[in-house]
């Protein structure tokens, strides 16, 4: 019974918590950049593009799908009320120029699933997504109290896992041949970070 209201008290906290960060800017440290709720009126056609666009998702399962101006704003809308969820556009200068998203967040476990974009070209290569990453992990072990996350990519997505790797994720596990990439079977890497090493690391 004890741990059964422990748990109600966790998960209020944990919806009260998630809808103040849905209503707040977080600037990353020593930048320009801020993260911010995505809203219908940042779906720009430059975003659109994004979505669509065959390089920038090539380690993506968005690659295989075409998203429209209604589908990103259905998208967009949903995440603005999930409870499970916080999507955060990545802002420079007021100019929308990727997403971070973690989620679903697993309230039974205290983990959540972690991906991101950089869908501006011009910001590749700048350490940006480093940034990005590490103000969401702050924010979902001090301020949502999870465990946990957990980011899957594909084994060719160098970018990717060294941004992972650089923000202290451990690879926990292969899934050989789980994705076609290029039209070859390659292996998903399953990446985590525990609140518990974190923590050991401030």
């Amino acid at each position: 019974m004890q741990a059964s209201i422990k748990k109600k008290r966790w998960i209020m906290s944990l919806n009260s918590n998630l809808n103040q960060l849905k209503s707040m800017t977080v600037s990353l440290e020593g930048t320009k950049f801020q993260l911010k709720p995505v809203t219908v009126n940042d779906i720009t056609s430059a975003y659109i593009n994004w979505l669509n666009d065959a390089e920038i998702m090539q380690h993506t399962e968005q690659q295989f799908r075409t998203t429209t101006l209604e589908d990103a704003s259905d998208y967009v809308a949903l995440m603005a009320q999930s409870k499970t969820d916080l999507f955060y556009g990545l802002f420079y200068e007021g100019t929308h120029i990727g997403s971070i998203k973690l989620g679903k967040i697993n309230p039974n476990h205290k983990t959540a699933d972690l991906s991101y974009i950089i869908g501006d070209k011009s910001f590749w290569g700048m350490g940006i997504a480093s940034k990005m990453i590490k103000k969401m992990v702050s924010l979902a072990f001090e301020r949502l109290e999870l465990e946990k996350i957990v980011a899957g990519v594909y084994a060719t997505n160098l970018a990717s896992i060294r941004v992972l790797e650089k923000n202290r994720f451990v690879c926990e596990g292969k899934q050989r041949n789980q994705f076609i990439f290029r039209g070859q079977r390659i292996d998903g890497l399953i990446y985590g970070r525990l609140k518990l090493d974190w923590l050991g690391e401030k």
